[in-house]
């Protein structure tokens, strides 16, 4: 009796840990960049496979029937994958400690980068970063856009494998740098 209550609340902790981890990994995807063509799906899908095979080998005294260990395969798999997917833009956001300003090019799109399924921010600034190899897209607003402005000042924080913007501002025509803006995550 003991050993089946104690099973049943390891269990609901390791759940509730578990919904925490996506919830609080789910929201890295707008604040963190990795860089272009780095092999990190590759590798989490292969940890991924790694483990369900693990897992499936070890329960094959008590699973006989193919039909079970191809689902637990599967379960694992997937178990496994949704927990390794935001795990190196987490590595990035804790391990990016180099802060560093660049200058760059901009165009500002309507609308912005989106919130959710049916939202997006009212602008979105956009810019290619030489570092990351790739383009970006942050959420601003047009009040704060200079009228005339060409280039974005940008300080990032960075990482062996990516970055993570925190704040910007605009330059104006004629090169006056105005105020810093932080790069908030886009909220509904």
């Amino acid at each position: 009796m003991k050993s089946s209550k104690t099973r049943f609340w390891l269990y609901l902790v390791l759940f509730a840990a578990w919904v925490i981890w996506i919830l609080f990994t789910s929201r890295l995807s707008h604040k963190v960049y990795l860089q272009a063509g780095a092999p990190d799906t590759l590798v989490m899908l292969t940890i991924a496979v790694l483990v369900a095979l693990l897992a499936t080998w070890c329960s094959r005294k008590k699973v006989t029937r193919n039909k079970t260990r191809l689902l637990t395969f599967l379960g694992v798999f997937l178990f496994a994958e949704l927990m390794l997917w935001n795990v190196p833009e987490a590595w990035v956001r804790y391990s990016a400690d180099e802060r560093v300003h660049s200058e760059v090019a901009f165009s500002i799109g309507h609308p912005g980068p989106p919130i959710s399924k049916s939202k997006h921010c009212e602008a979105g600034l956009r810019f290619y970063d030489e570092w990351l190899q790739r383009p970006i897209e942050l959420c601003t607003r047009d009040a704060i856009v200079v009228p005339g402005a060409q280039k974005v000042q940008l300080e990032k924080r960075v990482s062996a494998r990516g970055a993570v913007f925190t704040h910007y501002r605009f330059i104006s025509a004629n090169g006056i740098p105005q105020g810093w803006w932080p790069v908030s995550p886009p909220s509904l």
